[in-house]
């Protein structure tokens, strides 16, 4: 005879509990009754969650954490699904426990996330015997912990929060620039919510992500009437703050948990090199819940919330690749595991985003090449499709120029990264003529998109710096390996270029301040050299030329060499003095001490998803 016998988490038998009078359902249905302490199990519950003012917001979200999962933001949580207050464990299909326990257990609940479940929610009452362990009686008690962390929260978390009339601005820019691209957090704005939490994180969210904008730095206060802060210190404080509520465990909705994760993964700038891997392990806690949801599963067209559960899978699903460019990451979402026809969920997405999320697919592709088994012995190079043919594709002609203008800066990036060499020819300004050509063409284009063009106006989201350190890496190759005194100098011109484009944006992108910060080494020492040069060969005054006179009426043209005017006024040195020797290399007489090498893998490695990863060494190193 085969008895079963009920295990607690650790999997230890429980010991049996007998009645003197079954249920009237047990009666019923003749099994064995376990419901006998149910009342008292409850009161236990509530006594629980009542040691402190805030313990219903506790008690509540400590059951909410266990319970089975909701395909959309609730004003309040239902415990209908759990009515005897009993903490729940989830077991998956793959789990044979998972057989046992259906078939014998009255109190499991079968998951309804997706069609057919993943598992078995089982509810039981609390091991109370757990409480009087020795463990427990010597270690701190984690509800006194949690309660504290709750009362700084409230204190100080959501206090940290632009006044109204500084909001509304931010949220415009928000509206406008930012979500039409990317819209992670979906129809929130639009339901009146009732939860504190919730509404203070969301506003929370939305100035940080607004913050970037040229027209933002007016609005950046967290006091009413209070002074006006810096990008950098804005974003740090929300960031903090927005992090400390997400550890509290105080945001009980798991899929607006998910949005919170995957917008503060995107958003959020690093503010010390302890914290340079915090974006991609965000965006790892957010593919993890997720996953928990089953979200990557499809489900029926008829399914209420269908819409809204493709548009969150497909932001997270371009969030993965993106933090696989940025960072240097494997990506955590695979096709063979997701349910969902990844192109009808695309080709179901407003224009902007679906033209987004084209470029994606297009940088999944270019991110095979970098994949270590895939490296290969030629040149290969990804065909791509022409930007405004993806545009009419995506329906997208009626979108703002500006918007169009930051997506093509997304696409140029995926452009400089589509072609790979072999290891042997990276160190030369001659790859093969297509990767040349495109690389070159798509790098001018970004910096005259930014700094020319669109100056300004464009949506500033990480992927604007991006490009732009993408075409300064460009520019540094050619700046480096060329052999030819002109393409050397218009090397440099594009690099001080960039340079002065990343200079702009350096106070709210982290990444930007690093290649900054490399780049103002590198133009230094190269004035070091030039200026030693000269002394030495006595090409001095071959440098005194005489500038190009403007007539009279003549108005001098202007664009994006007028960056490059502030580094000429500083004193950066002219390359063309160095014309009569072309074989001459200008870093073979950098200072020794100066890290050299670690410039060139910095920059040169930009080019390569492999080094991205480093960017902690980076800014230990420049930041």
């Amino acid at each position: 005879m085969v008895r079963f016998v009920e295990s607690d988490s650790t999997g230890l038998p429980l010991k049996r509990k007998q009645v003197a009078q079954a249920c009237s359902r047990c009666r019923r249905r003749k099994k064995r009754c376990f419901h006998h302490n149910n009342h008292a199990d409850h009161r236990v519950g509530s006594a629980l969650g009542s040691v402190s003012g805030d313990g219903e917001v506790e008690a509540r979200s400590s059951a909410d954490r266990l319970t089975p999962p909701q395909l959309e933001p609730l004003l309040e949580r239902d415990n209908s699904q759990n009515p005897e207050g009993h903490a729940s464990r989830f077991v998956g299909d793959l789990n044979p426990e998972a057989i046992l326990m259906e078939a014998t257990s009255l109190c499991s609940t079968r998951d309804v996330s997706v069609r057919g479940g993943l598992g078995i929610w089982q509810s039981r009452a609390p091991d109370l015997a757990k409480s009087t362990t020795p463990l427990t009686l010597t270690s701190p008690s984690r509800h006194a912990v949690q309660e504290m962390l709750i009362a700084y929260v409230r204190s100080y978390c959501l206090a940290c929060c632009p006044p109204p009339s500084d909001y509304a601005i931010l949220h415009r820019i928000y509206i406008e620039k930012l979500d039409p691209i990317f819209p992670i957090l979906g129809g929130h704005f639009a339901m009146p919510s009732q939860d504190e939490i919730g509404g203070k994180v969301l506003q929370q969210v939305v100035s940080l992500a607004a913050a970037a904008d040229p027209e933002a730095p007016r609005y950046l206060r967290l006091e009413p009437e209070g002074p006006l802060l810096s990008r950098h210190d804005f974003c740090t404080s929300l960031s903090s703050s927005i992090q400390t509520i997400i550890d509290a465990s105080l945001i009980t909705d798991r899929v607006f948990l998910t949005r919170i994760l995957a917008a503060l993964s995107l958003y959020m700038q690093p503010s010390s090199p302890d914290e340079a891997d915090v974006p991609a392990l965000l965006n790892g806690r957010a593919v993890h819940q997720m996953h928990t949801l089953g979200l990557q599963m499809a489900s029926d067209d008829s399914h209420t919330h269908n819409q809204a559960s493709r548009s969150l899978f497909c932001c997270l699903w371009a969030l993965d690749r993106i933090n696989g460019a940025f960072y240097g990451r494997a990506c955590l979402i695979h096709e063979r595991d997701v349910g969902w026809d990844v192109d009808d969920c695309i080709s179901a997405q407003a224009p902007t985003f679906r033209l987004f999320l084209m470029i994606v697919i297009l940088l999944d592709k270019v991110i095979g090449l970098y994949r270590p088994g895939n490296r290969q012995e030629k040149e290969v190079i990804i065909d791509l499709p022409i930007f405004e043919q993806m545009i009419l594709d995506a329906g997208a002609a009626r979108v703002s120029s500006s918007c169009l203008a930051s997506l093509e800066i997304f696409y140029h990036s995926v452009a400089i990264l589509s072609s790979q060499s072999p290891s042997e020819n990276r160190s030369t300004a001659l790859p093969a003529p297509a990767t040349n050509s495109r690389r070159s063409l798509a790098a001018d284009r970004i910096t005259s998109i930014v700094g020319q063009e669109f100056r300004g106006q464009l949506s500033y989201l990480p992927i604007i710096p991006y490009g732009v350190s993408l075409s300064l890496s460009v520019s540094y190759r050619k700046m480096r390996h060329s052999n030819i005194p002109m393409f050397r100098s218009r090397g440099k011109q594009a690099f001080m270029a960039n340079t002065s484009l990343l200079k702009s944006l350096d106070d709210t992108f982290w990444t930007a301040r690093t290649m900054v910060a490399m780049a103002e080494q590198v133009l230094q020492e190269m004035d070091k050299a030039v200026a030693s040069i000269t002394q030495e060969t006595g090409l001095a005054d071959a440098s005194k030329k005489a500038e190009p006179r403007v007539r009279d009426g003549e108005t001098p043209t202007q664009g994006v060499s007028d960056v490059v005017l502030d580094y000429n006024n500083q004193g950066s040195a002219d390359l063309s003095i160095l014309d009569t020797i072309p074989d001459l290399d200008v870093f073979g007489h950098f200072d020794p001490t100066f890290n050299l090498g670690a410039v060139d893998a910095a920059l040169d490695g930009n080019l390569d998803f492999g080094a991205s990863s480093n960017w902690f060494d980076w800014q230990q190193l420049w930041g």
